[in-house]
């Protein structure tokens, strides 16, 4: 589990919460010129486009085994727990703010995020129960796709076992800004929608990630550039993510990491609403009241 995947999902929330202005309504085309009876000059040739190949295909088990192997590979098993802080900016919006994120290597996971002007947003999992708490949406027990794309992200080391989490996975490649060539692959879940993951073919680092997120307010595409990569305790992990979802660009920074700090397992529990005998329970329901027990008189007491 990298610390960088939960982050994604703060904008795109924010992004589908939010009300976007209608795009100005397209302005009138300028009237053509005149024509004449000279005709004008023969344009020159266009240069011919120099043709840029992506990286041959490899078997998606291999990309994502190479890019498990670069973050650290089996110094993640060494680990139990994780504590990262960062800083957040929306761009052209004037909001900042920080987060943390607790995770156990159990895959249990707690992302808090303050931003003012907007409240706390919180999503985590028990290992068990996956739910989410803003204060567009409320209190909320996922399910569904959100439930499915909040176990992925909540994994500690996901990328050992992706089997258990799409049932799908197909290389793709493709080149990236300047020519670049990148090794991606497509990754398909049960019922949330696929997602791409890109790597640079010579460190196996993940470069990028594109989708479709699922939210209380409808889907919203995003795309996200992870870089900035540096090594905590054996791992290698990315400290910087740039997310554009929907009309918001959204910028994560990391300020601080640490490994095996100890965390109570009570910080991962949902919160229990208002009026709720249990997290797990719907409001209002209560439990049976206990039935009366029936005295039984001794065989050798005294007639009455």
């Amino acid at each position: 589990m990298t610390p960088t995947r939960t982050w994604l999902a703060l904008p795109i929330l924010l992004a589908a919460a939010c009300a976007s202005p209608s795009p100005p309504p397209a302005a009138a085309p300028a009237p053509a010129p005149p024509m004449t009876s000279a005709a004008p000059p023969a344009a020159a040739p266009a240069p011919a486009a120099v043709p840029v190949s992506a990286p041959a295909a490899r078997p998606p088990e291999a990309i994502i085994a190479d890019s498990e192997q670069a973050t650290g590979g089996a110094a993640w098993n060494a680990h139990k727990t994780m504590h990262a802080r960062l800083e957040l900016t929306f761009q052209g919006m004037g909001i900042s703010g920080t987060g943390e994120r607790f995770a156990t290597s159990a895959d249990k996971a707690l992302t808090t995020t303050d931003l003012p002007g907007i409240g706390l947003v919180r999503d985590g999992s028990n290992g068990s129960v996956l739910w989410a708490q803003d204060p567009v949406n409320g209190l909320r027990l996922l399910e569904g796709a959100e439930a499915e794309e909040a176990r992925f992200e909540s994994a500690w080391n996901p990328e050992q076992h992706m089997h258990d989490f799409f049932v799908k996975m197909e290389s793709r490649p493709e080149v990236g800004p300047g020519g670049t060539p990148l090794e991606c692959v497509v990754l398909t879940p049960k019922l949330a929608h696929p997602r791409t993951n890109c790597y640079d073919p010579a460190t196996h680092l993940q470069v990028s990630e594109k989708g479709t997120r699922s939210t209380p307010q409808g889907d919203t595409p995003y795309s996200s550039v992870l870089k900035d990569w540096h090594e905590v305790g054996g791992v290698k992990i990315a400290f910087a993510v740039d997310t554009q979802a929907g009309p918001i660009t959204y910028v994560a920074r990391m300020t601080d990491v640490k490994f095996d700090e100890p965390v109570d397992d009570k910080l991962f529990e949902p919160p229990t609403p208002p009026g709720a005998t249990s997290p797990a329970e719907p409001t209002g329901k209560t439990k049976a009241a206990p039935k009366p027990k029936t005295k039984v008189k001794p065989t050798n007491a005294p007639p009455p």
